[in-house]
């Protein structure tokens, strides 16, 4: 199975058992407006192979990753080696990377600026965390760049958009199924998108709903477990799933016990009862026992 080669914060890399089980029975077109890391969309992609994709972001950069990779997968991962064969110092690399005027430069040396940055901030924060040098030795490599060559068939024929999330869910077409993972609401602080984590403190809650509740197709949403999302969606199906963390540091592990929502306009076919299902994160320290929230 082809993973996506992004470290994404409140990816869903580790839950998509949990998620495919509550899928809808069928579907011949998969749009995901907050594609992200994309774990979702790549297990779907070779799963249902003829299933039609539309994928969008509000994330310019992360949009030009997406489309880089599709335009050229080898092109744009021998780019990549190169850089990486270059830079030495990842703490001067990160700096200077961080000062670039972002609108001095192309669409493709954005994506190339934007998976460099993923792979040498804590977490894949991107410009919404800070440099690490545990990620800059362990997961800036050249086998994780060659993940990115990997990516080429799964984003043929796909439809890749940048900006708001709403067209892909209202736009008319028969048996789309939309999966939509927004930024959890009871998080806010954490500030894990976008520049100084814009695209996470100015997220809309309520218009998300209100479109959502609109929306003609099938749906799937993950958020965090709050009564007010429980609230808002009370006429959906609810499913609760517990989600513990693991902190593995020289075989020491803490756990942090989370709870997260799949919410659906729809009565999915598995049969697990709510609250029952627990899925292990397993997040590695880096170094100075800084942790990972989703690296993969």
């Amino acid at each position: 199975m082809i993973k996506s080669p992004l470290r994404y914060p409140g990816g869903k890399s580790r839950g998509i058992a949990e998620i495919a089980a509550r899928m809808p029975a069928r579907f011949t077109e998969y749009r995901e407006p907050m594609v992200g890391g994309g774990s979702v969309f790549c297990y779907v992609r070779q799963q249902f192979p003829d299933v039609r994709c539309w994928i969008n972001d509000l994330n310019y950069d992360l949009v030009c990753f997406w489309k880089a990779a599709q335009a050229d997968a080898d092109v744009l991962a021998d780019e990549l080696h190169r850089i990486r064969d270059r830079e030495t110092d990842g703490r001067a690399f990160f700096e200077r990377l961080r000062g670039v005027d972002k609108e001095t430069l192309t669409d493709f040396d954005r994506a190339t600026r934007f998976f460099a940055l993923n792979r040498i901030t804590f977490s894949g924060t991107i410009e919404a965390g800070g440099y690490s040098q545990g990620a800059f030795a362990g997961r800036w490599t050249h086998s994780a760049i060659e993940r990115v060559r990997d990516l080429a068939p799964l984003l043929s024929g796909v439809r890749i958009t940048y900006g708001d999330y709403e067209p892909l869910i209202s736009e008319p077409a028969d048996a789309v199924f939309v999966f939509l993972d927004p930024p959890y609401l009871t998080a806010t602080q954490s500030r894990l998108y976008g520049a100084n984590g814009i695209l996470h403190t100015g997220f809309d809650h309520e218009r998300f709903a209100e479109i959502v509740h609109a929306c003609p197709h099938d749906w799937l949403v993950t958020y965090d477990d709050a009564p007010i999302l429980r609230e808002r969606f009370d006429k959906s199906a609810l499913y609760g799933w517990r989600l513990q963390y693991g902190m593995n540091n020289y075989k020491q592990a803490g756990a942090a016990i989370g709870a997260e929502l799949m919410i659906s306009n729809y009565e999915p076919v598995a049969t697990s009862k709510p609250e029952a299902a627990t899925t292990q994160f397993a997040l590695s320290l880096e170094a100075r026992s800084s942790y990972s929230l989703g690296d993969d």
